[in-house]
């Protein structure tokens, strides 16, 4: 499944986007979804994110429950974290 988030769409910050973006990744077909801008059934075993934010787009492929886990913790840094460490920095 794919899900992108446009959190330059949302009018929530701080901890709720958390906490939606926590839930949104957890339960991608049963959660209000305040600012996902698209979900798509692949056929994939793994969970793809993308994450738009400022402007950029920034994408996780989460392909097992610990890596799903460890994205919910973290939350939204976990994708620009993923990105420079995918970028070679």
């Amino acid at each position: 499944m794919k899900i992108v988030i446009d959190h330059d769409a949302c009018r929530h910050g701080g901890a709720f986007a958390d906490r939606c973006l926590a839930a949104t990744i957890r339960l991608p077909l049963g959660h209000e979804r305040y600012c996902t801008a698209q979900v798509e059934e692949d056929g994939r075993p793994e969970l793809t994110v993308a994450l738009r934010m400022e402007g950029h787009q920034h994408t996780l492929v989460l392909r097992c429950q610990e890596e799903v886990e460890s994205v919910m913790a973290e939350g939204w840094p976990a994708f620009l974290t993923a990105e420079r460490v995918s970028a070679g920095e």
